[in-house]
């Protein structure tokens, strides 16, 4: 594993957002994907995890065919209100969830 690519800022948020069991492991994901914004994917990432090995699997897969939309996701959108950016994480969240890729 290359410890570089996973910024200490992304490390700190892994560590809020994962149990400590699984922080290490999420960390390994992180640490496989590289790539254009890479830091803001991989924060993106985490926080549409909700701490959830499966969920940052799969949204990681999804930066690989389609980074703006985990940006978009993950981050604060400035051309929605909070309230509906909020709806559309839980709805997204909640749709892959029972349909993984």
């Amino acid at each position: 594993m290359a410890d570089m690519a996973v910024s200490p800022a992304t490390r700190r948020l892994c560590d809020t957002t994962f149990p400590d069991n699984d922080a290490a492991s999420a960390l390994a994901l992180l640490d496989l994907h590289a790539g254009a914004e890479c830091e803001r994917v991989h924060q993106a990432a985490v926080r549409l995890s909700g701490g959830r090995l499966g969920r940052l699997r799969n949204r990681l897969d999804e930066a690989k065919r389609n980074p703006e939309t985990v940006l978009w996701f993950g981050e604060s959108p400035s051309d929605v209100s909070p309230d509906t950016h909020a709806f559309g994480v839980e709805f997204i969240n909640s749709f892959l969830d029972k349909h993984p890729a």
